[in-house]
């Protein structure tokens, strides 16, 4: 994955907000602006510190995956008819150190029963 950051540091307050609202959509303070009406001193202010947080997370991968996590949690979790976290459980993390520890995790899903 890669983010052109250079590309992302030249949006303007308004394509970062676009951008969000796309994905994300927004509260009055940033509709209000789309549309042009005349803001408060503080109420441009708070816009714009809103948009240099969210082109940071638009330029996060971290927050990419987690978008991305809480997409498929809440979709497999509506499938499941269940709730709580949806990796509490259910799955297993465990580093991998080398080729032989892949391998080894690969052949025992094969020869086991589930």
């Amino acid at each position: 994955m890669h983010v052109d950051l250079p590309l992302a540091e030249s949006w303007t307050t308004r394509e970062v907000v676009e951008r969000w609202r796309a994905l994300f959509g927004g509260t009055v303070l940033p509709q209000r602006y789309l549309r042009e009406e005349g803001l408060l001193a503080v109420e441009q202010q708070q816009l714009e510190d809103l948009a240099e947080a969210w082109c940071e997370r638009l330029t996060s991968v971290s927050w990419f995956m987690g978008c991305l996590n809480e997409h498929i949690a809440r979709k497999a979790n509506d499938e499941g008819d269940c709730t709580g976290h949806f990796w509490e459980g259910r799955f297993k993390s465990q580093t991998l150190l080398d080729d032989c520890s892949v391998w080894t995790i690969l052949v025992s899903q094969f020869t086991t029963d589930a």
